[in-house]
């Protein structure tokens, strides 16, 4: 998860032409049978919004509108076999924009949810093929039904390659100035940004070795950027953490950071019923 947290800092060029507050939140919703929903709310700020071309099937886009049912169908094609589109509504608030949309799965096997920040659907979402493929940035899930049921819930399964041995490894780490200035360029521009997700189980869960549980949700990411950055020394220190970093050293350096929570291990077990 932090190479995603990583991947979404990097986001630079798509937040240019955002250009205002982003929040993105994906609930995925699971019954001890194997079926449920995701749920996935897309902000802005209205000016952003506002600006926004977002194509409606063949019909030409224009700006502040929704994206039409066909881009949420193609969306749901690369989350699953068996998934579907069920609904999407506005959401309108004080300073923001947006909407939630809702999908259904018949079985979470086959579920592969995006876990960086371009999850929602876009533009590009209402041209060329989709189709189900590996995300190297998605959660996966495996479930045993039974009673009680086993959900094992798998955080970014393409193994990354190491650090070393890309060609930015040799590079000299930045001095405090740099970060300064580094920090200062991404305030600017993930300004109120927000990237949440996590797991809602559909029953009782009676045992889990997740880091971040309450009641009958499971976070596995909820990063506020405006928090995140104030803290440019606690930054620092999570982005020169190694390649892979152990679950341990992870969470210590995080529970020093405010704004983010990050689950950590690779594979999150819950039994419930």
């Amino acid at each position: 998860m932090r190479n995603g947290l990583i991947r979404i800092a990097g986001f630079v060029v798509l937040l240019f032409s955002l250009a205002g507050c982003l929040e993105i939140s994906t609930i995925v919703s699971v019954k001890p049978d194997g079926t449920g929903t995701v749920s996935e709310q897309m902000l802005m700020s209205k000016s952003s919004f506002s600006g926004m071309v977002l194509a409606d099937g063949d019909k030409k886009g224009q700006s502040g509108q929704l994206p039409g049912k066909e881009a949420f169908e193609k969306k749901s094609l690369g989350m699953g076999e068996g998934v579907h589109f069920v609904s999407v509504r506005p959401i309108v608030k004080k300073t923001q924009s947006g909407y939630e949309a809702l999908y259904s799965f018949r079985d979470i096997n086959l579920l592969q949810v995006n876990s960086g920040p371009d999850n929602a659907v876009s533009a590009d979402s209402t041209s060329g093929e989709q189709s189900p493929k590996k995300n190297r940035q998605s959660v996966r899930f495996s479930l045993k039904e039974g009673s009680p049921s086993r959900l094992v819930i798998v955080m970014d399964q393409e193994k990354k390659a190491s650090l070393s041995n890309s060609p930015d490894a040799a590079k000299p780490q930045q001095n405090a100035e740099q970060l300064k200035m580094a920090i200062s360029i991404m305030k600017q521009f993930l300004k109120g940004m927000r990237v949440f997700m996590a797991v809602d189980v559909n029953g009782s869960i009676l045992s889990t070795n997740a880091t971040y549980r309450k009641e009958k949700r499971i976070t596995l990411m909820d990063v506020d950027f405006d928090k995140l950055l104030a803290k440019p020394k606690q930054f620092a220190s999570f982005a020169a953490l190694g390649s892979d970093p152990s679950s341990e050293e992870m969470q210590k350096i995080l529970k020093k950071i405010p704004g983010i929570k990050l689950e950590t291990q690779k594979e999150v077990n819950v039994s419930f019923k």
